[in-house]
């Protein structure tokens, strides 16, 4: 089981991304979340949550920080495989 408290972050200056992995590197669904305006990757046998990626991050943090520059985002451990959870679906390497 991935735990979202192992993660590992980084931040691409060149294209104004922000990523963040549950764990090492692995085959994921990427699924857009409009809600919260990013993007999901999914284990496609399990549904469990293997990390996210916000593009356009500045003005992502814009509109989601706290005050203090600070943010959560927050996501099951599990997401809905069904084709209604989701607005595009792409298979990709982690």
């Amino acid at each position: 089981m991935r735990v979202a408290s192992e993660s590992l972050s980084y931040y691409d200056q060149a294209s104004d991304t922000y990523h963040c992995s549950y764990g090492p590197p692995a085959p994921a669904l990427t699924i857009r979340d409009g809600e919260r305006e990013l993007l999901v990757r999914v284990d496609p046998q399990t549904g469990q949550v293997l990390g996210f990626t916000i593009p356009d991050f500045k003005a992502w943090h814009a509109r989601n920080a706290d005050a203090d520059g600070t943010f959560d985002v927050e996501l099951p451990p599990v997401w809905p495989l069904h084709p209604e959870a989701a607005e595009s679906t792409d298979l990709d390497e982690e």
